[in-house]
């Protein structure tokens, strides 16, 4: 057997007198609806003690507006409502963005209003004096919960009021909702519903290991990353340290077997090991005799250390380092 569910709804209409500004001018704000509880002069409402409104009532009805697709119109006499009936246009006196303010002491309250043509100067003329707004409530409660119509009026106990809520009834359905479900139907729902939260705490749980995981495998990643590089460092630190030792000892081996002259050693010492072992590989050593020739009497044949060092180096003999020597002299 299907149920039927329906919120019960009543639809009310207050109209309050329009506060000119203290020179004068029109008002962009207007009180709406009164703190509560409140009742109408005409003794409304019947069917409850007294119409109910807080800032907590008042936070459902100003969501309720926040969530309309446009600003909230203010017409006419409720023009808006009437249309379909008479026949007539329904022009706009102003626009209430979808921003109502509750405020402590004064109630709910339109702010930043823009009135069109010469709205304004029939508010300042007091041609109109009140705005009158239509709204839903609850008739076990008196709770307010929403804002249908508003509009400037000088009408403050509206006429024909049913027929107004009927008119509001057809352009409004926030308030009246049917479903018509078994409680088998429900119960599968509850059923689904529940094992839906289930799956979604699992996989939040999987998906907060995971996260954990890839946490800790970052971090034993970059552990490792600044090893490699430490052991790296240090397998480029003793490289050169090795070819350091290496070419001071082949220098001072050169300059002992006669490879390199004394004048020579500053500038091997700056050489690469490479480059230095190809020259010295390419050079002949001085012989025992050329040495002491060199002590004792200037270099054999009269040459000098240093020359003896460059016949090392072009790979010549005493004999023709002089004779060429010669015959450039010549």
């Amino acid at each position: 057997m299907n149920q039927k569910h329906t919120t019960q709804t009543a639809v009310a209409a207050l109209a309050l007198e329009l506060v000119s500004t203290p020179d004068g001018g029109v008002p962009t704000e207007a009180q709406i609806l009164p703190p509560g509880p409140f009742r109408a002069l005409d003794g409304r409402p019947f069917d409850c003690a007294a119409w109910q409104l807080d800032a907590t009532i008042a936070a459902g009805v100003i969501s309720l507006a926040a969530q309309r697709q446009n600003d909230i119109l203010i017409d006419f006499d409720h023009q808006s409502l009437n249309k379909e009936k008479n026949g007539q246009r329904a022009e706009a006196a102003g626009w209430i963005p979808r921003t109502l303010e509750w405020r402590e002491g004064k109630g709910l309250v339109a702010t930043n209003i823009s009135w069109v043509g010469d709205t304004a100067e029939l508010i300042t003329s007091k041609k109109y004096r009140y705005i009158s707004a239509v709204f839903f409530y609850s008739p076990a409660t008196g709770a307010v919960l929403e804002i249908i119509s508003v509009a400037l009026t000088n009408t403050p106990a509206l006429d024909g009021l049913e027929a107004l809520a009927a008119l509001a009834r057809k352009h409004t359905t926030n308030h009246e909702r049917e479903s018509e479900m078994s409680p088998q139907e429900l119960a599968a729902l509850t059923i689904e519903r529940d094992g839906l939260k289930s799956q979604l705490a699992a996989l939040t749980a999987e998906r907060d290991g995971l996260q954990t995981n890839i946490a800790a495998l970052t971090a034993e990643r970059d552990g490792l990353k600044s090893t490699l590089d430490a052991i790296e460092r240090e397998k480029v630190e003793a490289a050169l340290t090795a070819e350091k030792s290496q070419l001071a000892e082949l220098v001072q081996a050169a300059l002992s077997d006669g490879r390199l002259a004394p004048a020579q050693k500053p500038w091997a010492e700056k050489q690469t090991l490479a480059t230095l072992t190809e020259f010295l590989d390419a050079s002949k050593p001085l012989s025992l005799l050329e040495k002491q020739a060199g002590k004792e009497n200037g270099g054999a044949d009269g040459l000098t250390p240093e020359e003896l060092a460059m016949c090392t180096r072009m790979g010549v003999t005493p004999e023709q380092y002089r004779e060429a020597q010669s015959q450039k002299s010549a």
